[in-house]
C-alpha cells in the first residue's frame, strides 16, 4: 500500500490545518507493515517560499496575468505507472521492477523501483542511474508539519532537467547525486555532512542548489512552506546552513507559472502571497468545483496568470475527497488524482477554461508522479 493510499484511507479525518496529525498516523501504520520494497517515504518538498502581492481590488477570478507566462516552456506528458509499466504520455516503457516512484522532468521521467534500482526513461528506452542502497529507518522518515512533504527519495521541481536523489552506499550515511537528464549524466554526486541530528531528508532541487531538512520538525513559512535546514551549492560542491533570507531570495521567483500562490489574510491583514509548487497539495470535489483545501481562510491562485487556483468538475461528476495534484502538463494544465473506490480518475484541469476533464481512468494502485 502506497502513502497516497493510506492517505486515501483516512480521507475523512483530514481536516485542515492539523494535517500533520494524519501524516503522523500514515508514518506509524507503514512502519508496522512489511514490505518487499527498498524503503517507504522520505521526504521530497519541491517547495519555494517568498511573497509577492496583489492589489485588494483584484477580481476574484482575474484572468490578467501577473506576469508573462513563459509561452516556450516544454510539455510533460500524462505519467503514470502500473506495476513495472510506466505510461509516459502514448508511450510505455517496461521497467525491471515494480515502480514505486516517479518524478517526471522536461526530458522523461526518473523512476525508483521496488529493489531499489533508480531509473531514466524518455519513453523510448530505459536505463539505470542510480541505487538506493540502504536508508536506515529513520532516513526513510519524512519530516513532520504542514503542508505534507512529497514522500519518495527523489526530487524533481515542476520545470528543468534536474533531478536528484539520496543514495546510501551505507546504511544511515546519504550521498547527494544530482543527475541532468538532458544530458543523461550526473552533475554530482557528494556525501551529506550530517549535523548533530544525524538525519538527513531531502527537500527539493533547482538550478543551483539541493536542499535537505537535518530536522523533522523545520520551520514552517507563512502556514504553506516547509523550510529546508541544508543546501549544496551545485556549482561549488560547498554545504551550508539555510537561512530563511537567502533560501527566498534564491528560489523566490514572482510570476511564475507552474507555481501555486497561496494567502491566508483576512480582514485588514496584508495580502501576502507565499509561493509553492503544488504538488501534493490537497484537492477536494465538492458541489460541483475542484478546489484546493488548507487552513483558512485559503485565497490560492496560479502563480502564472492569477487566476484562481479551483475549477469546475465535469458535469454531474460526484463529490470526492481527499485527492491530490500530482503533476503539471505544462503553464495552463494540472492533474488531480481523484479516488472513485477501486480506481483513480485522473483530471486534466486548465485555467485557460476554468474547468477539468476526465483524461483517464486507472486502477488506484496506481503511482503517480511524486505522490507514489
Amino acid at each position: 500500500m502506497s502513502d497516497l493510499d493510506l492517505l486515501r484511507s483516512l480521507g475523512g479525518e483530514i481536516v485542515a490545518p492539523p494535517f500533520h496529525a494524519l501524516r503522523e498516523i500514515a508514518r506509524r501504520r507503514t512502519r508496522q507493515r512489511a514490505t518487499a520494497t527498498v524503503g517507504s517515504a522520505a521526504a521530497a518538498v519541491a517547495i519555494v517560499a517568498g511573497a509577492t502581492f496583489l492589489t485588494a481590488g483584484d477580481d476574484e477570478n482575474s484572468t490578467e496575468p501577473i506576469g508573462p507566462p513563459d509561452a516556450g516552456s516544454t510539455t510533460h506528458p500524462l505519467t503514470y505507472a502500473q506495476g513495472t509499466t510506466i505510461h509516459y504520455g502514448d508511450q510505455t516503457v517496461t521497467a525491471p521492477a515494480a515502480a514505486v516512484e516517479l518524478d517526471v522532468t522536461d526530458d522523461g521521467v526518473v523512476a525508483r523501483t521496488e529493489d531499489g534500482g533508480i531509473w531514466f526513461t524518455d519513453g523510448t528506452d530505459i536505463e539505470q542511474v542510480g541505487t538506493l542502497g540502504e536508508p536506515t529507518p529513520e532516513m526513510e522518515e519524512p519530516p513532520g508539519g504542514f503542508p505534507p512533504p512529497t514522500p519518495g527519495f527523489v526530487v524533481s521541481p515542476n520545470t528543468g532537467s534536474q533531478a536528484a536523489w539520496f543514495e546510501f552506499p551505507q546504511p544511515g550515511e546519504p550521498v547527494l547525486v544530482v543527475f541532468d537528464t538532458h544530458a543523461r549524466e550526473e552533475s554530482l554526486r557528494t556525501t551529506i555532512e550530517l549535523g548533530p541530528s544525524g538525519y538527513a531528508a531531502l527537500a527539493s532541487v533547482t538550478e543551483s542548489s539541493a536542499y535537505w531538512f537535518t530536522s523533522r520538525e523545520p520551520e514552517i513559512l507563512g502556514d504553506d512552506v516547509l523550510l529546508p535546514d541544508a543546501r549544496v551549492d551545485l556549482a561549488t560542491g560547498k554545504q551550508e546552513t539555510v537561512t530563511t533570507k537567502a533560501f527566498e531570495a534564491e528560489t523566490q521567483v514572482p510570476n511564475t507559472p507552474r507555481t501555486m500562490m497561496l494567502n491566508h489574510a483576512e480582514g485588514k491583514q496584508p495580502v501576502k502571497y507565499w509561493i509553492a509548487e503544488g504538488i501534493y497539495w490537497q484537492f477536494d470535489v465538492t458541489k460541483d468545483r475542484v478546489e484546493p483545501q488548507g487552513a483558512q481562510p485559503l485565497d490560492a491562485r496560479d502563480g502564472g496568470t492569477g487566476k484562481r487556483f479551483a475549477f469546475d468538475a465535469p458535469a454531474g461528476y460526484p463529490e470526492a475527497a481527499p485527492n491530490w495534484l500530482t503533476q503539471w502538463l505544462d503553464d495552463d494544465t494540472v492533474v488531480v488524482t481523484v479516488n472513485r473506490g477501486g480506481h483513480d480518475d485522473l483530471l486534466e484541469c486548465h485555467f485557460s477554461t476554468g474547468a477539468c476533464t476526465v483524461a483517464v481512468r486507472v486502477p488506484e494502485e496506481a503511482v503517480m508522479p511524486e505522490i507514489g
